[in-house]
């Protein structure tokens, strides 16, 4: 028995080396079978998931590799690039149907499949088909896989097949090497054999499909079989469709300027001649064209947001991470419980950078006298010099043991206090959380107070409103939230931390559930602070919850990797963590406290120096049992943020 979870992250940078792009690969239970049926081969596909089986029952690693390159095989030699206009046009039978009308966008290979009476059928025999040509395109391209694809198939020959549907039983037993036992079947065995060639495309399949269809009994339970639903390679094509239509809306918005363009040149050209004249301008009807284009463009929305709402909305820029964790009540780990996807956040353009610039202004020198006084860290006494600040005791002692043995001595008597190179690496991890979008409590002002406004008659018994003549008043400005002043202080850092040479990331973090835990990249440890990090920053924004421990390790992760001698961890936050599914009760806080607890552990039997930051004036009941008293801090008014974590930073590395 081999566990995907076990062989995961080999097998996405095995992935990423063959596609050329980063690819999810996920269990197939996540996949929505509520929506979509799993396709045939026992996985299934999207245009940036391979969904694979959580576990196999043969002791062969590499099966995990044959099924991922196979669907890689796919993108790579245009399954998903099916048209039915193209299919029509290489089956010329198929022309003499009308293309069937079904509910919804079908993809095209839906309608390739219902131009018969069992589409089901079609589904099996195609997807059968173009397995096989796959296949022997992936042989081609990739030898070193044929001997695992033979363990692969030697193993399914053991196990044999059932007759149950008939066209995905025959196929299998070609593809596996078995030999056909009636005259129909070796018919369909020789359609799939000229499938291998060189020069076989997507529609030789579809070709195959049509004249099989006809040649064995497919089954007997034909309601059963009449039944189809779209799979996720079905999917997968529609998403492909999606790029021929953006094409055709660009191709079409570059027509209408064309027009324009061209009409706006004829009136010119007209009035010129006619100076002085009236000209009536030419009408180019560019009705049509716009909504041509008007029309495509909402046929582009309407099927995104279709696509989005079977598979899921990723980010398709986004890396997934899978990472264990700690379940207290049971005393282990479970393994790759979570999933993390990493994006880097992407600015809307509207963010006001004036307003952080003046905040970077007014906090920038404090914080950076601070962290200035941990810089002689970066000073260190070197030995054996030939001339320094202080003579080498040690040296001399040695050089005068030469003397009396008869050896020349070192003349290297001195030492000096040399600056060195600082090998800090910091990592900001803030907390994005629908909570820190709550304002900032100021103080309240006296009810009574009104220095501005009349005074009233307390003795005239008219005089019920005292302050009907009083100016209107001044409208409120925009309470500061939380996440203003997160934002603001990590920026703050980042520009002394600039000044210091420390490498450092911004990282932020949030989501729902433990498949979807959210990690926002708003400057990389070895990216620099420019005018778009300085807008990925002001681009945080609240998000959902808050599972601290995928984040944290995840950070950790980073960190490891910079490679440099003292690394530190900075958590800034407004709240205890929680989620959805953090635990086995919904708003049991205990699971996730153990949780970030033991995530905090593990980065310190890493080397990593932590301290974790809160705003939260209840934060001593809960971060006093996560981590160590001197590696947290309760902030009582949330403006002194900044100046805290300077402090922090020194105290870590210094």
């Amino acid at each position: 028995m081999i566990a995907l979870a076990d062989v995961e992250q080999e097998l996405t940078l095995f992935v990423e080396g063959i596609a050329g792009e980063f690819l999810h690969i996920k269990p197939i239970e996540e996949f929505d079978s509520s929506r979509l049926n799993i396709a045939i081969e026992g996985n299934a596909q999207t245009q940036d998931t391979l969904f694979l089986p959580t576990a196999i029952d043969i002791e062969l690693p590499s099966v995990y590799r044959v099924l991922a390159l196979q669907q890689v095989a796919k993108r790579e030699f245009g399954s998903f690039r099916f048209r039915l206009d193209i299919a029509r046009q290489r089956i010329p039978e198929l022309t003499e149907q009308p293309i069937p009308e079904l509910a919804g966008r079908p993809s095209d290979r839906t309608l390739f499949y219902h131009h018969f009476s069992l589409p089901k059928v079609a589904a099996d025999l195609f997807a059968g088909f173009e397995s096989i040509r796959v296949n022997a395109s992936m042989l081609r391209a990739y030898p070193g896989i044929r001997r695992h694809l033979d363990g692969y198939h030697s193993h399914q020959r053991e196990q044999g097949f059932s007759a149950d549907g008939r066209a995905r039983y025959v196929l299998q037993k070609y593809q596996v090497g078995l030999p056909a036992s009636t005259p129909q079947e070796e018919a369909v065995y020789t359609l799939a054999e000229a499938l291998t060639r060189t020069d076989r495309d997507v529609y030789d399949s579809a070709r195959a499909t049509y004249e099989a269809y006809s040649l064995v009994a497919w089954g007997e339970d034909a309601d059963e079989l009449v039944k189809f639903e779209e799979t996720s390679v079905e999917w997968a094509t529609r998403e492909a469709r999606l790029e021929d239509w953006q094409e055709e809306l660009n191709d079409l918005d570059s027509r209408l300027l064309a027009v324009e363009m061209l009409q706006s040149e004829q009136v010119d050209a007209l009035r010129s001649e006619n100076a002085g004249g009236s000209v009536r301008e030419e009408s180019i009807d560019i009705k049509s064209l716009v909504d041509q284009r008007d029309q495509l463009a909402r046929r582009l929305d309407m099927e995104r947001s279709a696509i989005r709402d079977a598979l899921g909305d990723t980010n398709p820029a986004a890396r997934s991470y899978r990472y264990d964790e700690w379940d207290y009540l049971a005393h282990r780990y479970r393994k790759r419980w979570c999933r993390l996807f990493e994006a880097a956040i992407e600015p809307g353009g509207d963010e006001d950078l004036d307003a952080l610039k003046s905040v970077v202004q007014k906090w920038r020198y404090p914080v950076q006298q601070q962290l200035e006084q941990i810089k002689p860290l970066g000073y260190q006494r070197v030995r054996g010099q030939t001339d320094g600040d202080e003579i080498d005791i040690d040296a001399v002692i040695r050089a005068r043991q030469d003397v009396k043995a008869g050896r020349p001595p070192d003349d290297r008597l001195y030492s000096r206090r040399q600056r060195i190179h600082r090998d800090v690496c910091a990592a900001l991890l803030v907390d994005l959380s629908a909570s820190t979008d709550d304002p900032i409590e100021s103080p309240q002002t006296s009810a009574t107070a009104n220095p501005s406004g009349p005074v009233p008659n307390l003795r005239d018994p008219y005089d019920d409103d005292p302050y009907r003549w009083a100016a209107a008043p001044e409208p409120e400005a925009p309470k500061r939230r939380i996440i203003d002043v997160q934002r603001e202080s990590v920026l703050v850092m980042a520009a002394a931390l600039e000044q210091l040479g420390d490498s450092y990331g911004i990282y932020g973090f949030s989501g729902y559930g433990r498949e979807c835990v959210e990690y926002f990249v708003a400057k990389d440890i070895r990216q620099a602070l420019n005018t778009q990090t300085l807008k990925a920053i002001a681009a945080m924004q609240p998000k959902r919850s808050t599972r601290m421990g995928p984040a944290i390790r995840h950070t950790v992760r980073k960190l490891t990797d910079s490679g440099n001698a003292l690394k530190v961890l900075l958590v800034i936050s407004d709240g205890f963590p929680q989620d959805s599914d953090y635990g086995p009760e919904r708003g049991d806080h205990e699971y996730g406290l153990q949780d970030t607890a033991k995530a905090l552990r593990e980065a310190h039997q890493k080397g990593i120096e932590t301290f974790c930051v809160t705003v939260d004036s209840s934060g001593h009941d809960y971060l006093k049992r996560m981590c160590p008293d001197s590696r947290y801090m309760v902030i009582e008014e949330v403006e002194d943020l900044p100046s805290a974590l300077s402090k922090v930073y020194t105290a870590l590395t210094g």
